[in-house]
């Protein structure tokens, strides 16, 4: 009996470790043209969601600049495997993706 008692300690413990280790993140898209938001996207476009297979928060930030279009989109997002590998942002100027770990750290627009 206590063996069946530390076993289902060491379990629990297990358990509790990686409901802690899961992430919650920003996710969503915008876009942004002449300084205002696209009419469907008005509102709240982000929510917060549990990112289950992720260790990182993710950010990516495009910018066009072509026949007179000056719009941005923002998509944030859980940084699943092939997105994040570190911290930090890469990338342009015009094209950059940043990574986070902390919950919510994806809030930021900051890509400069």
């Amino acid at each position: 009996m206590l063996c069946f008692i530390k076993i289902a300690l060491v379990f629990s413990t297990i358990f509790v470790v990686v409901v802690q280790s899961q992430i919650v993140c920003w996710s969503g898209q915008e876009t942004v043209s002449n300084g205002r938001r696209l009419d469907s996207q008005i509102g709240a476009p982000y929510t917060s969601v549990q990112c289950n297979n992720a260790d990182f928060c993710y950010n990516n930030y495009v910018k066009r600049h072509k026949n007179g279009d000056d719009s941005y989109t923002i998509t944030k997002s859980c940084g699943e495997t092939g997105k994040c590998f570190e911290t930090g942002c890469r990338g342009s100027h015009t094209d950059r993706v940043c990574c986070c770990i902390g919950n919510l750290c994806n809030s930021s627009n900051d890509y400069n």
